[in-house]
């Protein structure tokens, strides 16, 4: 995706059977600079969406309107629908045993940790929900005091 803040690179893999928290770290690591987010599989099921809402994160960072004091949280705020953190947590929040999606965004090309096991998210035309969920996520952004 390309916006008037530069281009935007998001990747987003299904993980099962990793630890959440070394999921994050090994990506952030392999991606400075990068935004990385894990939360619940199934939360996300198409790449497409991923990439829409963590477009609306960049671009709150790059104008200083994030919904929270960290991108990583105004991700998971956007994807949870809801300006309250705990309730994003409970709502989305990866948990260490079960499947999750790891998100990865930036403005440059993305790097894959080596022997990750993530299996990256297929992408297709977004559907009316996936669309009412975008929008969503960004009347968060204007409904910001």
């Amino acid at each position: 995706m390309v916006d008037e803040m530069g281009k935007v690179i998001v990747l987003a893999y299904l993980c099962e059977g990793m630890d959440p928290d070394e999921v994050k770290r090994d990506l952030a690591r392999a991606n400075p600079g990068a935004v990385v987010q894990t939360v619940r599989a199934g939360s996300v099921q198409n790449g497409f969406l991923a990439e829409m809402v963590a477009a609306q994160t960049l671009r709150a960072e790059a104008s200083g309107g994030l919904l929270a004091k960290k991108p990583e949280i105004d991700l998971l705020l956007r994807l949870a629908g809801t300006t309250q953190i705990a309730r994003a947590i409970v709502q989305e929040g990866a948990k260490k045993g079960e499947p999750f999606l790891a998100i990865v965004a930036g403005h440059s090309a993305l790097n894959r940790p080596p022997g990750f096991g993530g299996v990256e998210l297929p992408r297709r035309a977004l559907s009316r929900r996936e669309l009412a969920k975008v929008e969503g996520a960004a009347l968060l952004g204007a409904e910001k005091p």
